[in-house]
């Protein structure tokens, strides 16, 4: 989803004279909180799929405090940055994806309805949940629009299916290599 954001992002930035040294002068303000996130959220998908930690028992019980934690240190880390332009459609776009999986006991309810290819999803798996961050939209999902229902088909090469949270998501990342590569009058910090 990112993929297409940044591309795009560093295309554009380029052909407004951004430099890419730039990056590097980028100023983000505990920076380290999003990799913490990012780590914590795929160490446990990883632990899951392998069955290596503490049973099922312990992801149906523990796994929707152990993610709002991890929403939680990204809203941290968006706040500590939020005077940034693109930072404000982040933290729109993580609140997004946030209220609809804790609408829906932590897991991001998805709709493969329209998306080819995907048939045996529906066909073939129990209608609660298909992984360990997702779930199947069903008649009792709530806020079913904010939810990945957002169809982009083939031909398009990365075919996925997104949320409207993901769409800002994906504007503050375009946002970013703007910011950071054209001006790019910031450093890295861990905190300041």
């Amino acid at each position: 989803m990112f993929i297409e954001a940044m591309v795009l992002g560093f295309i554009v930035a380029i052909f407004r004279k951004g430099r890419i040294r730039n990056i590097g002068n980028m100023h983000i303000k505990g920076w380290c909180l999003f990799l913490i996130a990012g780590l914590i959220q795929g160490c446990i998908s990883w632990l899951k799929g392998r069955n290596l930690i503490l049973g099922p028992e312990f992801f149906d019980k523990y796994f929707v405090y152990v993610l709002l934690f991890t929403y939680l240190i990204m809203i941290a880390g968006v706040i500590l940055n939020i005077k940034k332009k693109f930072m404000k459609f982040i933290l729109i776009g993580i609140m997004l994806n946030f209220i609809v999986i804790f609408a829906n006991g932590g897991k991001m309810p998805v709709s493969f309805k329209g998306f080819t290819g995907y048939e045996h999803y529906t066909e073939n798996m129990p209608e609660k949940s298909f992984d360990i961050k997702h779930s199947l939209v069903t008649e009792n999902t709530k806020l079913v629009y904010l939810a990945d229902v957002i169809v982009i088909p083939r031909p398009y090469p990365l075919a996925r299916i997104i949320s409207v949270g993901d769409i800002f998501l994906m504007i503050g990342v375009f946002l970013f290599f703007q910011e950071a590569m054209v001006r790019g009058r910031w450093s890295f910090q861990l905190f300041s």
